[in-house]
């Protein structure tokens, strides 16, 4: 006890501290297998200075589906989302809203013309000028911010990319699936489609057919650097001067994915292993979400009732990792058995950092209904609540709110 209490204090004594850059392929070793177990309670207010809630506005034209993707340039919030009706999924739109919520217009439309899509597999900036991308199934489309269509730039052929983003120089950075053969898992490529550089896979297995360990994570944006991350590999690379250089290592130890479990003739069972599903990065913290086996202690969560049991756990867990002090936290959930940071700002739902604005600040997002269902009077009453003009911002915000409006996002600014 006395070390998970030394190890805490020193963990946010170092808060704040800019880190001093390592030299490319040196990586720092981010244990997971020691700490899984060892769940933490840590707040907002260890890392925020400051909270805001922007709700978006909710019409026939703006409807936001299922756990968006929320990107940020300057004052506009750019959200991709899947739409559905009758939870029958559709297809993936991008819609922009101005810093107030304000729906502005849709970039881009479902079609096969001249700046239309088939669907989305992925949105981002570029972060050298105004612009917006959006990757379809063969090409990457790009926009300006005002929704204006500039070009199509086609991906390699045959090459089955995913997980595209802008690598600087007018480059772009794609994933291969990986089928057995794959002489590199990444590569570089230009706006004709040709590969200008291939980076080599560094796992080999067995393989037939196609499943999620083939996917990557999409690709962080730490302000001018870029990491990409697969699946199976537990290292996190930085891309620099068109080479891909190891930046951090997860290590799950004894639980890293057995090559059996990757090959075709895979044994069945339940999962043992730990895998970094989703990051979220910052010059200063890493926050990052682990798949942890039933095998091993989780946090306990809200109950969710699934084929009328009451399950009151699930796989999920959420990590910081803080770069300058080399120190890890795991989180425990909050007293209402939320995930993610314990709202002590503006008491509202937890938070979860889903992505990197920049300039340290980190965005998150609340849906209407949990915050109708959660945020009653029971709930502040057992808060220590810091910013009470915050607060009463969001008491406002609760009276209007409606349980099928648009998701609010939550913009966090850290210290």
């Amino acid at each position: 006890m006395n070390k998970i209490f030394l190890g805490i204090c020193i963990f946010l004594s170092l808060f704040g501290c800019a880190e001093k850059k390592k030299p490319l392929g040196e990586y720092a070793v981010i244990d997971i297998a020691n700490g899984i177990g060892e769940y933490q309670k840590a707040y907002c207010s260890d890392f925020f200075s400051s909270m805001e809630i922007i709700p978006l506005e909710t019409n026939k034209n703006s409807l936001i589906g299922e756990e968006p993707v929320i990107l940020h340039y300057g004052d506009l919030i750019f959200v991709c989302s899947i739409t559905s009706r009758y939870y029958i999924p559709l297809i993936r739109e991008l819609h922009v809203f101005d810093r107030s919520g304000k729906f502005l217009y849709q970039i881009g439309k479902a079609g096969g013309g001249p700046g239309e899509y088939f669907s989305i597999f992925n949105v981002f900036l570029n972060p050298d000028k105004p612009a917006v991308y959006i990757e379809d199934s063969k090409d990457i489309l790009e926009y300006g911010l005002d929704g204006r269509f500039i070009r199509s730039i086609r991906k390699p052929d045959d090459e089955n990319l995913h997980n595209c983003t802008y690598a600087g120089n007018d480059l772009f950075v794609g994933q291969l699936f990986y089928n057995g053969k794959n002489k590199y898992k990444y590569c570089l490529f230009d706006q004709n489609g040709d590969i200008v550089k291939g980076f080599p896979s560094h796992f080999f297995y067995d393989k037939v057919g196609r499943g999620s360990y083939e996917l990557g994570l999409y690709p962080i944006r730490m302000d001018h650097d870029l990491y990409l991350k697969d699946y199976v590999n537990d290292t996190l690379y930085i891309l620099a001067d068109s080479e891909l250089h190891p930046a951090y290592i997860f290590d799950p130890g004894k639980y890293s994915i057995p090559i059996e479990r990757l090959s075709h003739n895979a044994p069945s069972g339940p999962s043992t292993h730990i895998a970094v599903t989703g990051i979220a990065g910052t010059p200063d913290y890493i926050f990052y979400r682990l798949t942890v086996p039933e095998m091993l202690p989780r946090p306990k969560s809200r109950p969710v009732f699934m084929a009328g049991k009451d399950r009151s756990t699930d796989a999920i867990v959420y990590g910081i990792y803080h770069i300058k002090g080399n120190t890890n936290i795991f989180l425990d959930t909050d007293p209402s058995r939320q995930k993610g940071l314990i709202n002590d700002m503006n008491g509202g739902l937890s938070f979860i950092p889903q992505s990197y604005v920049g300039n340290g600040v980190m965005a998150d997002f609340w849906k209407a209904e949990d915050m109708k269902e959660i945020l009653t009077e029971e709930y502040f009453a057992a808060r220590n609540i810091k910013d009470r003009q915050a607060h009463q911002k969001l008491r406002e915000l609760l009276k209007k709110l409606k349980e099928d409006d648009n998701p609010v996002v939550v913009i966090a600014k850290l210290k």
